[in-house]
């Protein structure tokens, strides 16, 4: 068994209550189990104070499978098969300040 750790590169404000919906295009290997996780980033500064609480959670974890088929020509009696892999999911700010996160997955496989 492996795991393969992504860093997303995400760096995005959340408010209270808000939830952001987003997509890992190209998922491989696909016969990986797949999780999210949401970590915050410290913003607090020496004139405001460094005392924050922040409560972030991925509240939905999916996969789409996307099988397209391309015929080389018209008239062709085969076809090309192209298979994509997504991971979507959603991460909700469910703490009382607005938050700056990042976004790491991970794949079992």
């Amino acid at each position: 068994m492996a795991v393969k750790f992504i860093n997303t590169k995400i760096d995005a404000w959340i408010e209270p209550g808000q939830t952001h919906n987003w997509v890992y295009n190209n998922a491989a290997p696909r016969e990986a189990v797949w999780s999210a996780q949401a970590v915050p980033f410290s913003t607090g500064d020496s004139t405001k104070g460094f005392a924050e609480v922040v409560e972030l959670e991925v509240t939905r974890v999916w996969r789409k499978l996307i099988v397209t088929e391309k015929k080389p020509y018209p008239q062709s009696q085969t076809v090309d098969v192209t298979i994509e892999d997504e991971i979507h999911y959603h991460v909700k700010n469910i703490g009382t300040q607005k938050s700056r996160y990042t976004v790491y997955l991970s794949a079992i496989y």
